[in-house]
């Protein structure tokens, strides 16, 4: 259930009116408003719809409403429906103590006064929400723990473990509020109690009686004392509506942490009465205090585990060039020399006189063959590794690449390098962004099906950018906004080689074509003064 999701209100009375007066009373909620204008309809409602809050008379034929409140707390699916009772004329406290022993968690006398139903209902309501909110979490949360790899099975273990002991301490605490074991109390227009309920005084040991007036601050701890009574006194002066957090001492000498809330009654402007509840928090400051310690513990995890494959990937890629290097090398030097043998016997071989062997065009196509083939060889060992990269530099490297793929694909590319004095990047450096361009010029080979491609490399503003644009159909959205699940492996090295500098891939549509930039700090690729001059 989101933030802004509507939760369904219930209001049951068997006079319209009334229920029309509720209705614009609760109007401003934002809430589903459902009513019902009998016992037996707003049971056939609440089998067929989840109800957050049931707002019901107490006088109604053939069933009252302490008897459709019994009805409801009987099913075991609204054991947590917050019951708030209307009465014009049940308005003893035996009839209250009635409504709470039913399973209500207010009781409200008429005339009733719109701001504090509103008040009162919303406080039901914002907690049915977030209760759903927070079972939501609990259920993402194990989601989560579930989707670890086998590396995190250990931890993984551990937060299910954690979460587990967070859902029963979640139940705890739902099994308290709505059992409504809230103290309740009422005060004089002046801030004095005149009424607190027996949870106060079960909970704190306190004389029957002791707490009237402000003999209440007695069990309030040392430290929360002052700050709570001054704020009270301001909202009694202001009208503001009252909530403030504070310890109250057990009868165990032990201190709990309690919320209380009230709100004031007004007769002409008048404040007369307060109202309010004080309910038991401590359980809801642990489990925060134990959710922001997991949240903070499982950061730590992920983090650790992004630098771990962070490494690794950075070791892939170096271990892949190196690879790339070698067998370069190993094609040109070994290979490469045994076929350029082969051609140098061959051509020794071609007879000067065409009747004394094979024909001469024979021994010529043979030869031209293993020219192809050396050729081939060259073109391998070169593409993957050019030697121009090491003993040159980047420029040299992609100038000849640039010039070969031209030939090869009939695309019409050309290379701009600003400023003209473009500087020696560090080699590593210079590796990756060559197999950058050269994995998206590849992909405008493979996918574009465009006609012309321009690559600039220039050094601005402290960075360098390396661009590739075509003319050709363009990407997708999930693809320019680099999301894993659409892009493959060649991107996804592309990024990787640009963070593992400091740098940054991005991707766009220019309509018509595609952008592919590189931007890597200067201060990341510049080599040492010292080691350009060895």
């Amino acid at each position: 259930m989101g933030t802004n999701e509507k939760i369904n209100i219930l209001m049951v009375d068997d006079q319209p009116a009334k229920l029309l007066s509720y209705e614009v009373m609760l109007g401003g909620l934002g809430e589903n408003l459902i009513k019902a204008t009998s016992a037996k309809e707003a049971l056939e409602i609440l089998l067929k719809t989840d109800v957050a809050v049931v707002l019901m008379d107490v006088s109604m034929p053939e069933l009252d409403g302490f008897q459709l409140a019994a009805m409801i707390r009987q099913h075991p699916r609204f054991q947590r429906t917050a019951i708030i009772f209307v009465s014009a004329v049940h308005l003893t406290d035996v009839d209250q103590l009635k409504g709470y022993e039913h399973g209500a968690v207010d009781y409200i006398s008429v005339p009733v006064v719109a701001e504090v139903l509103r008040a009162r209902v919303r406080v039901f309501a914002d907690l049915h929400r977030k209760t759903r909110q927070l079972e939501t979490l609990n259920r993402e949360l194990e989601q989560r723990v579930l989707e670890r790899t086998e590396e995190l099975a250990g931890k993984a273990e551990l937060l299910l473990q954690l979460n587990a002991e967070l859902v029963g301490k979640n139940q705890e605490l739902d099994a308290i509020i709505h059992t409504a074991p809230d103290i309740i109390f009422s005060r004089k227009a002046d801030g004095s109690r005149d009424y607190i309920s027996d949870r106060f005084y079960d909970f704190t040991g306190a004389p029957p009686g002791s707490a009237n007036g402000f003999g209440w601050l007695d069990y309030v701890h040392p430290e929360d004392k002052d700050k709570a009574m001054a704020y009270w006194m301001r909202c009694v002066e202001s009208g503001a509506n009252y909530e403030a957090e504070y310890r109250l001492q057990s009868r165990d000498g032990d201190y709990r942490w309690f919320r209380a809330r009230a709100l004031p009654i007004r007769d002409n402007g008048k404040i007369i009465k307060w109202y309010g509840t004080c309910s038991d928090i401590q359980d809801s400051k642990l489990l925060e205090q134990s959710i922001r310690d997991s949240a903070a513990e499982l950061e730590k995890m992920v983090d650790r585990r992004t630098d771990e494959l962070r490494r690794l990937s950075t070791r892939l890629m170096t271990m892949q060039d190196q690879e790339r290097r070698r067998l370069a090398r190993d094609l040109h030097d070994g290979l490469g020399q045994e076929l350029a043998v082969a051609k140098m016997v061959l051509d020794r071989m071609i007879p000067q006189d065409s009747s004394a062997g094979p024909p001469e065009d024979a021994w010529t196509q043979a030869s031209s063959i293993i020219d192809k083939a050396i050729q081939q060889v060259r073109t391998m060992s070169h593409l993957l590794h050019p030697p121009l990269l090491d003993e040159v530099g980047l420029l040299s490297a992609l100038a000849w690449y640039v010039e070969g793929i031209t030939k090869r694909s009939g695309i019409e590319t050309s290379l701009d390098v600003q400023p003209g004095d473009f500087p020696r990047l560090g080699p590593e450096v210079e590796t990756a962004v060559f197999r950058i361009v050269q994995e998206a010029l590849t992909n405008v080979f493979r996918h574009s099906e465009a006609s012309k491609v321009w690559i600039t490399l220039t050094q601005r503003e402290g960075a360098i950018v390396v661009a590739v644009r075509d003319d050709g159909k363009g990407i997708g959205r999930k693809i320019e906004e680099l999301q894993p699940d659409s892009v493959g492996v060649g991107i996804g090295g592309m990024k990787q080689r640009a963070k593992e500098f400091g740098g940054e891939l991005r991707l766009s549509n220019v309509h018509p074509g595609t952008l592919v930039e590189l931007i890597v700090p200067c201060s990341s690729v510049l080599p040492e003064p010292s080691a350009v001059l060895n």
